[in-house]
């Protein structure tokens, strides 16, 4: 009987010690990748434009692909890292392009010339990341525009806009959340630049009637100087 209990025992330590090894053993599957979009849009703010443009973005190279970035600000502030298990449903700047139709398409009924798009506005995304120093961290977007008027050839550049916001949890939930707020506040910031260079800068009646449509691309070529696409 006592060799029996024994037994059981070693029987039992057995499974527990490969339960506990199960993580390290190589057949074993890992979670699946979580793919994540900005989330709801909130209630837009109330932005009266003159007209609704047509809108391009672009970005650099490691912001065309889904990857969840962040960085470490205190050891290592040049590397960009990313989150194995967590990405976005898009690239950040099909991410951001969309967000910013929602927003436009929202405020056309406020617009002065609903169904005369002849303003370009190109955005260059610039940072979209989430930045870690210590125990606390933060959500990073920021990104700058060109506001191009082909009736008679103005082009208006707005300063460097950059939202940030402080990440409610840490890891990659936190950078989730804080990067969907700080791209609908950056957004709202830009319209309200937007809407100001239209109100200060009305164009002659005659050319909105008359000018031809400016081709999208010029502008971000002009002011983001870079390799000529193929045509």
């Amino acid at each position: 009987m006592k060799l029996h209990r024994i037994h059981f025992a070693g029987v039992l330590l057995l499974v527990f010690l490969l339960a506990g090894c199960a993580d390290w053993l190589p057949n074993r599957r890992p979670p699946p990748a979580v793919p994540h979009d900005l989330g709801w849009l909130p209630a837009p703010a109330a932005v009266t434009l003159v007209e609704i443009p047509v809108v391009a973005v672009e970005s650099p190279p490691w912001l065309s692909e889904p990857a969840l970035r962040f960085r470490r600000a205190g050891s290592d502030p040049t590397a960009l890292l990313r989150y194995p298990d967590d990405y976005w449903v898009a690239p950040p700047r099909e991410l951001l392009l969309d967000r910013l139709q929602q927003y436009l398409l929202a405020s056309r009924h406020l617009a002065v010339r609903p169904n005369s798009p002849r303003y370009r506005l190109e955005v260059r995304l610039l940072r979209f990341e989430q930045e870690q120093n210590g125990l606390r961290s933060e959500a990073i977007v920021s990104l700058q525009a060109l506001l191009l008027d082909p009736r008679n050839r103005r082009q208006f550049a707005s300063p460097a806009i950059e939202a940030r916001v402080a990440d409610p949890t840490p890891g990659a939930a936190g950078a989730v959340r804080g990067l969907g707020q700080a791209t609908d506040q950056a957004i709202v910031e830009l319209m309200r630049w937007m809407a100001s260079v239209q109100a200060q800068n009305p164009a002659p009646e005659a050319a909105i009637e008359t000018a031809p449509p400016a081709s999208v691309g010029e502008g971000l070529r002009s002011l983001f100087p870079g390799p000529r696409p193929q045509r």
